[in-house]
């Protein structure tokens, strides 16, 4: 249970009985725990606390529970969120999946069924914690995914300019040559010159100013944070 106090968790429950003895658990078990009866409360303390793993019931007054993930997955893709429910119901089984959510638990909550969903949330986040390649403190690159976060949001990139960061990004301690690129991003293409730099030129305006930096005659490497 020890890895469990490296991460904090939000747990929405607007029965205070039931979020009274469930908060007891989750407290022993989490670095920092935040409570909230609603949906509304409960977004307004996700965005103050940026919890790692959200847990949430469906049905609560002001915003329900899948209201709530979708608000949070508009941006964020990396905060696990797990969803109990009362009652089993394949409309919200299908959001669920949508909405890349960890579990869809049926209630009541106990260790045997929040344990396995919180220790897959942890595992997860571990593993994500791993395949991480810090390019600036805001700027990342996830190599399990192959996606790049900017303020943990997705940076939408086209198959060229992700390829290129990609290269860039699993050699960033070196320069990688014309060759190399022509080879990796366009592959059986021909590469010129001028199409390179039109793709980097999109790219700059997608990425924090100045990550990428040209070596004269030789090729590019990222310019991290140091």
């Amino acid at each position: 249970m020890e890895k469990f106090k490296k991460y904090t968790i939000l747990y929405l429950e607007d029965d205070e009985a039931v979020r009274t003895i469930n908060s007891r658990f989750l407290k022993r078990m989490f670095n920092e725990l935040y409570e909230a009866a609603d949906g509304l409360e409960g977004l307004s303390l996700y965005k103050k606390h940026n919890p790692d793993i959200i847990l949430t019931d469906i049905q609560m007054p002001e915003m329900d529970g899948i209201t709530l993930a979708k608000q949070i997955r508009q941006n964020d893709n990396t905060t696990k969120i797990i969803i109990s429910t009362a009652f089993s119901d394949k409309e919200y089984l299908l959001e669920a999946i949508e909405l890349h959510l960890e579990k869809y638990i049926i209630k009541p909550l106990t260790s045997r069924n929040l344990i396995p969903a919180l220790t897959k949330a942890v595992d997860d986040l571990e593993k994500n914690k791993n395949s991480k390649i810090e390019i600036t403190e805001d700027f990342y690159f996830n190599t399990q995914t192959s996606v790049f976060y900017f303020e943990e949001k997705v940076i939408e990139l086209n198959k060229k300019e992700l390829l290129f960061l990609k290269l860039l990004c699993l050699n960033k301690n070196r320069v990688v040559s014309y060759e190399e690129i022509e080879q990796y991003v366009w592959e059986e293409e021909y590469m010129s010159l001028n199409s390179l730099r039109t793709t980097i030129g999109f790219l700059r305006k997608k990425i924090p100013v100045n990550c990428i930096k040209n070596i004269s005659n030789m090729g590019y490497k990222l310019k991290l944070e140091s």
